[in-house]
């Protein structure tokens, strides 16, 4: 994984340089940017989008063809214009209220293209991509793409992968009502983290909602072993599910 990280980030700086060596010394077309901003600083934006969002310049840019050459000023593709209102977003948060806040008065907090992106192109929490693709595409394929998505990125700051987040992928299905896709994530949460209490909660969660009171309990008391500080928590669920 580390050396894949490195393969790409080596790959990235060799690609904006050739791509800097195209950029011109005056710009136009600038609408968010300082018109008289100098080249080096621009460049300096530019490779901070690229290593914010995980991606290239032609995310934003037209990139004629033959011979390759990019066209900076157009805007033709739809990323470019979306980034010009994230900048105008960032800088409000940053100036209109940010700055209001006396601990963050000299500017010791910024929000930037990479507090949210994380290096992915769109700045979506792991169990939101999940969600997501269990409603449109079926829990099978959310199953792959999780692991897709671990295989890719576990030890980076995109996605967290820690058994918590799959818990709030649990919650979110049991809001609504779709308790066997919770009982499956449930199930692939412990298969990640085996031993985890809070993985053996979540599917608890899961058969609780299902109605399922055998399975709910016998993952309550597997959490109770992994979890023992959460003792009292959890033996009141054992025993309202016992009716005691």
């Amino acid at each position: 994984m580390q050396r894949k990280i490195f393969y790409l980030f080596v790959v990235s700086i060799f690609a904006a340089g050739i791509v800097s060596a195209q950029v011109p010394d005056k710009f136009k077309n600038l609408k968010v940017l300082p018109k008289d901003i100098s080249k080096e600083k621009l460049l300096e934006i530019m490779r901070g989008f690229t290593g914010a969002l995980g991606v290239n310049c032609e995310f934003c840019h037209v990139a004629q063809e033959n011979p390759h050459k990019m066209i900076f000023d157009s805007d033709q593709k739809t990323a470019k214009n979306k980034a010009r209102i994230m900048m105008a977003m960032t800088h409000d948060i940053n100036t209109k209220y940010l700055s209001k806040l006396s601990e963050y008065s000299d500017n010791i907090l910024q929000v930037k293209c990479v507090t949210c992106h994380h290096g992915n192109k769109e700045p979506m929490m792991l169990e939101d991509v999940l969600y997501s693709t269990i409603n449109s595409k079926g829990i099978q394929e959310a199953i792959t793409t999780y692991h897709d998505l671990r295989d890719k990125y576990y030890g980076s700051f995109t996605y967290d992968f820690k058994d918590h987040t799959l818990v709030k992928l649990i919650e979110m299905l049991n809001k609504d009502k779709k308790y066997d896709d919770a009982v499956a994530i449930g199930k692939l949460n412990i298969e990640t983290y085996p031993q985890s209490g809070v993985a053996y909660y979540g599917l608890g969660e899961a058969y609780e909602a299902k109605n399922d009171k055998e399975n709910a309990i016998a993952n309550y008391k597997k959490a109770l072993e992994l979890m023992p500080r959460a003792a009292e928590f959890l033996n009141k669920k054992i025993e309202a599910l016992q009716g005691k």
